[in-house]
């Protein structure tokens, strides 16, 4: 596929710059960004993601607003993840619900510039990427799927990748790799199960390995860099953590740790493994837990931070310094400066005034 023009970029949705003109967005920056917050907007009518530069005080600004070429889904996606970037920072990638397809931009000084789609299998709804290998989860047919960026930047089908989940219907949610990359983790929300799939050297997935979750619904989850697994909770709003096998079979650290607050359902955990932090859609607020060095979990702070109702993902940014929770119903994004010594959050506004429904964060 011939790569998109900057000028042939479409502000789909009806998502204007006035519509994204925030009341609490500040004014142009006048250096250049620190970094970036990406959402996507998972319209059924054509999706696109919507990009934020981000000051050195974790302001944000909105920039641009590209079409991903595909669709998403009205029902929403339920799922964590539905964005990722490559570990170079060069690429972006994003999933469209609505046309079974995953989108690859290229990240440039100008802005994103889509480059390729490539059909992947029936809903995904989340996300990753290790090196040049892609995996999504895809909800509407129970699979996973892979494939390969290339040098160019495009994506290449990758044969015999697509594997089932633990059965049909299980409402996938996430989907993730290891940080050696050598082993996949999906989230089944209805059936209380936590899938793994070790990989081959070639990047194609063993038959899957499901294993019963300590709580109900398991939905968001983060790797610590040691390889442990760490997993939220919606209906007890809680989380759990686990040793992780080679071979993929997973043992419970901490069962069910509730945070006393509403549906846990987005979880991440800071690159030194210190912290994970859920974001609680019912109680509008995000959790703290510490990890101890047994990846062990306790509750550092049951209301860490306030953010808009409706919370649908969070991340942090590259150093862990600031975390944003996208409000799908809200519109809105919450941000939050994070305490190098404590992992405490301290509030620093973010961006508000766009349009419901949008799916997907993830931060630079």
């Amino acid at each position: 596929m011939s790569r998109v023009s900057k000028f042939a970029r479409l502000a789909i949705v009806g998502l204007s710059l006035a519509a994204v003109q925030l009341s609490n967005a500040g004014p142009a920056l006048a250096v250049a960004p620190a970094g970036h917050v990406y959402v996507q907007t998972n319209s059924a009518a054509g999706n696109a993601v919507v990009s934020f530069a981000r000051a050195a005080n974790g302001s944000l600004t909105y920039e641009e607003t590209v079409s991903t070429g595909g669709r998403g889904t009205s029902a929403g996606l339920g799922s964590q993840a539905s964005l990722a970037i490559t570990a170079d920072g060069d690429h972006l990638l994003a999933v469209n619900a609505g046309s079974n397809n995953v989108s690859i931009f290229d990240i440039t000084s100008d802005g994103l510039e889509l480059a390729d789609k490539q059909w992947v299998g029936d809903g995904p709804v989340s996300v990753d990427v290790h090196g040049s290998l892609v995996y999504v989860v895809n909800q509407g047919a129970d699979t996973i799927k892979g494939v390969r960026i290339t040098s160019e930047g495009t994506l290449r089908k990758l044969s015999e990748s697509r594997r089932s989940l633990s059965g049909s219907g299980v409402g996938a949610a996430q989907v993730a790799f290891s940080p050696n990359g050598r082993l996949l983790a999906v989230t089944e929300k209805a059936t209380q199960t936590i899938d793994t799939f070790v990989l081959r050297e070639n990047g194609r997935p063993r038959r899957v390995h499901p294993q019963h979750s300590e709580g109900a619904t398991p939905f968001g989850f983060g790797f610590g860099p040691d390889g442990r697994l760490y997993v939220s909770e919606a209906p007890t709003s809680s989380a759990s953590s686990y040793d992780v096998a080679a071979g993929g079979t997973i043992d419970p650290i901490t069962s069910s740790l509730s945070n006393g607050q509403g549906a846990a359902c987005w979880l991440v955990v800071s690159s030194d493994g210190d912290f994970a932090y859920t974001a609680n859609a019912a109680t509008a607020n995000v959790s703290q837990y510490g990890i101890g060095a047994n990846g062990s979990l306790s509750l550092v702070a049951g209301v860490a931070g306030t953010t808009a109702p409706g919370a649908v993902d969070l991340d942090f940014t590259d150093g862990d310094g600031f975390l944003y929770v996208l409000s799908s119903s809200s519109g809105a994004i919450t941000g939050f400066s994070v305490s190098a010594a404590s992992g405490a959050l301290t509030g620093i506004g973010g961006t508000s005034g766009f349009a419901a429904g949008y799916a997907g964060l993830i931060a630079v």
